[in-house]
């Protein structure tokens, strides 16, 4: 007697397929200044790479506040030079910066300031600049500190991008990579291919 049912097919062994991990990029505060003066082309055609695929960017409040310090620096150095100092002897005189009287004038901090202000609104606009809270985050830059050779403001750049759930740190400075690599992804903006193949390489 026929049978009315198809007859039995096995079904085929289907490897599912892992979607790749989205990476969630932390910017160095160098990265940031790369675009902001134009002087780094491969950290230009990260941000726009950025802005094309649409990636997760986070950087801290921090990073602002180093944006502003080396702005004044910049500043004092330009002031002193247009006064008639000789650039040689500038540098030895970037200390006094700090003191009562040498000091930068409020409206060359106020200009500075809106100055970058306006970048993280609008040039910045997709990058989260925020705010550490956690307990975590303090206590993990303590233990940089304690157990690699890292600045503190490394440290807490480093802290700030693991307590944020970033997978990949981006900066330029070699010493901070080299160290921030034994914790997390990091990559120079030209090598941003390279960290997401990382970043996607299955465990072993």
């Amino acid at each position: 007697m026929a049978s009315f049912y198809p007859p039995f097919q096995p079904t085929p062994h289907v490897i599912p397929i892992t979607p790749p991990v989205e990476p969630k990029l932390y910017l160095d505060t160098n990265i940031i200044l790369d675009v902001i003066r134009k002087r780094w082309v491969s950290s230009v055609t990260l941000f726009e790479r950025i802005k094309f695929e649409r990636w997760k960017c986070i950087t801290s409040r921090f990073t602002f506040l180093e944006m502003l310090d080396t702005e004044h620096e910049q500043c004092y150095i330009d002031n002193l030079v247009a006064e008639g100092r000789p650039l040689s002897k500038v540098r030895g005189l970037l200390g006094n910066r700090y003191q009562k009287g040498h000091a930068l004038p409020n409206r060359d901090l106020e200009k500075i300031h809106a100055f970058f202000a306006t970048h993280s609104q609008t040039t910045f606009s997709y990058i989260s600049f925020q705010y550490p809270i956690a307990e975590s985050f303090w206590n993990n830059a303590e233990k940089y500190c304690d157990t690699m050779p890292i600045s503190v403001e490394d440290a807490m750049q480093l802290a700030f991008a693991i307590e944020s759930g970033c997978n990949i740190l981006v900066t330029r400075d070699k010493d901070f990579l080299a160290v921030a690599d034994d914790v997390i992804i990091t990559t120079e903006p030209e090598g941003i291919e390279i960290a997401l193949t990382k970043l996607n390489k299955p465990s072993p």
